[in-house]
């Protein structure tokens, strides 16, 4: 009686289906471990792309808001340098008349061609003048076609004005520079938001200088920005108390955080940036993302976009690859089934042989003889496993030595660029004076030479030439002749104190004044003048002061190709001076 066989009795049967369960289970691992870490990848792209583009458009809005607290600073330092001592200046209203005649022409000349800004002012505090009904400052804003024109505004109207507390009160309580939450102002009828500068002498409020901002154009110019398709900005308060869109200043429907249902990184929320992550969260019903930077002004700029349509690409190439990995797994396990029945066939050979010579038939036909083939294709697989882990292995040794050369790269290339910035900051300075070396000065006059080709050139070159040194060096020593020069450098220092100057020989400087002080410049010619002669009259003695001996040209436009024929010029007036210094001090001799 023949014993029933089952199914899986075969060798070769069992083999395929060893094999086909094997691939299955390997292409299970394999697809799970990639659809991870290809889940991973993608999310942080996505999560590093959508924060960048955040980052960049928030630099985009900080840039302008630099510039306007740059020119709010300036003009308070103006202001404060132009204002006597508090009571005279309190008692004088002609004094306070002058002050704004003199910042009225700087208000529109800093800030006008800037078409973000709304509206620019000054005014004196009720603390200097009382709450009289007369316009102590001056209040500018722009019309229907986009101009200045002044807005008449007294001091009574302070303590009624309802914005008061943003733009007047707010600062002088914080005793310094603010960014104002929104707020709309009845005087022009806007919503705004303001950077606004009180001005303190002795701890008294002497004025509030501001610059506003149209928070109803910054926002329309906001909502125009897309992300992908669907993506869209807006601001919020810092805090997470109001979200604010176009359409808020039109309607009462206000939010805040409270309205998001947080899932993921709600954490994040109270940071002042997402970094390099993305918060998810639930509003009416739909499934999003943000990504949020603060912005200067202590709002933050947020991008918002749809769960789906940023994770869409990650879902998509993560099911394909599921989907091929398993087709791949199929065809395998196939071929796989085909190889193993080639392998096992002469195994089924010899079994016949074998039933066959059991039955007594001798004459058999048997496999071509081969050395233990079985064992051979285990050695072979034995051995193909093997290359295969020690490949992996040596892939993965050589990926980390490569990761650490590139990190070792990244901090080289980190510190050989703080070396340059020190490198760069020491070749500019003149170690003796601490101005400005020659090295600056080059690179200086060699950028004014392109503006000049450019056309948009504007300076005036101030050389100066120290007098006496070589009799200071000569009976007192270079110690002295040192101490000397760097008494000259502070002296124009101090009377230019916002411009650049420069050491470009042994005794000679060059100041090159900046934009507010070549407004005013015979101003600050005259204060250097008259430092000069208080150094005079400070001592009769050569050897003990500081002596200048100073020409100033102008650029320009119609006869003037180079830095160099302004400079030439100034030179030429400061060795007519030298002269006329030499025979007024009783010194001989021709040599600069």
């Amino acid at each position: 009686m023949k014993n029933k066989k089952g199914f899986f009795s075969s060798i070769s049967r069992r083999l395929m289906l060893l094999i086909i369960i094997g691939i299955f289970c390997l292409a299970t691992v394999l697809v799970t471990l990639s659809a991870i870490l290809m889940s991973n990848t993608l999310t942080k792209d996505a999560s590093s792309h959508m924060n960048l583009f955040c980052s960049e458009k928030g630099d985009d809005i900080n840039k302008e808001l630099i510039r306007i607290e740059d020119a709010v600073g300036s003009l308070s330092k103006w202001t404060y340098s132009k204002i006597p001592d508090l009571n005279s200046f309190k008692d004088d209203v002609k004094t306070r008349d002058a002050v704004i005649d003199d910042v009225d022409n700087l208000l529109t000349f800093m800030t006008e061609e800037n078409d973000v800004i709304e509206s620019v002012y000054i005014h004196y505090s009720i603390d200097i003048t009382g709450a009289v009904d007369r316009e102590e400052g001056v209040y500018y804003s722009r019309d229907a076609n986009g101009k200045y024109k002044k807005i008449p505004f007294t001091q009574a109207e302070i303590p009624e004005d309802s914005s008061a507390d943003y733009w007047y009160y707010g600062p002088i309580r914080n005793k310094k520079a603010t960014w104002t939450k929104p707020y709309f102002d009845d005087s022009i009828g806007m919503y705004l938001i303001s950077y606004v500068q009180p001005v303190f002498i002795d701890g008294t409020p002497v004025a509030v200088i501001g610059i506003d901002i149209s928070f109803e154009r910054l926002l329309s110019k906001l909502d125009t920005i897309r992300y992908n398709e669907t993506g869209y900005v807006y601001l919020k308060e810092a805090d997470g108390s109001v979200h604010y869109h176009p359409a808020f200043l039109k309607n009462e429907n206000i939010h805040g955080d409270e309205m998001d249902e947080l899932v993921e990184n709600g954490e994040l929320m109270k940071a002042s940036v997402t970094g390099d992550k993305l918060i998810r969260y639930n509003f009416k019903d739909g499934d999003r993302v943000m990504a949020f930077t603060t912005l200067r002004n202590g709002m933050k700029l947020v991008l918002c976009d749809s769960y789906e349509s940023i994770f869409d690409e990650r879902n998509q190439l993560v099911n394909i690859m599921i989907i091929v990995t398993f087709a791949l797994a199929v065809i395998f396990a196939a071929v796989a089934a085909i190889m193993a029945n080639r392998i096992t066939d002469p195994l089924r050979k010899i079994t016949a042989a074998a039933h066959e010579i059991s039955n007594g038939d001798y004459d058999v036909l048997l496999p071509p003889e081969k050395n233990n083939e079985v064992g051979e294709l285990s050695k072979a697989f034995r051995l193909a496993i093997d290359k295969i882990r020690a490949r992996e292995e040596d892939n993965k040794a050589r990926a980390a030595a490569q990761d650490l050369r590139i990190e070792k790269a990244a901090e080289k290339m980190k510190q050989q660029q703080s070396d340059l910035v020190v490198m760069k900051n020491l070749a500019y300075s003149d170690s003796l004076t601490n101005v400005k070396n020659k090295t600056a000065y080059d690179d200086t006059t060699g950028y004014i030479d392109e503006q000049i080709k450019a056309g948009t050139a504007e300076f005036a070159v101030i050389m100066c030439d120290l007098n006496y040194l070589k009799i200071i060096n000569d009976t007192r020593g270079h110690k002295a002749g040192d101490e000397v020069l760097r008494r000259a450098a502070h002296l124009l220092c101090q009377a230019f104190p916002m411009s650049a100057v420069f050491r470009i020989g042994g005794d000679e400087f060059v100041v090159l004044p900046s934009g507010i002080e070549y407004a005013r410049l015979e101003y600050h010619l005259d204060n250097l003048r008259l430092m000069l002669e208080e150094e005079r009259e400070a001592s009769k003695v050569l050897e003990e002061r500081v002596s200048f001996s100073v020409g100033c040209a102008m650029f320009d436009r119609e006869k003037d190709k180079s830095y160099q024929e302004v400079f030439e010029r100034a030179d030429e007036l400061m060795y007519e001076e030298k002269q006329k210094i030499h025979a007024r001090d009783g010194i001989n001799g021709r040599e600069r």
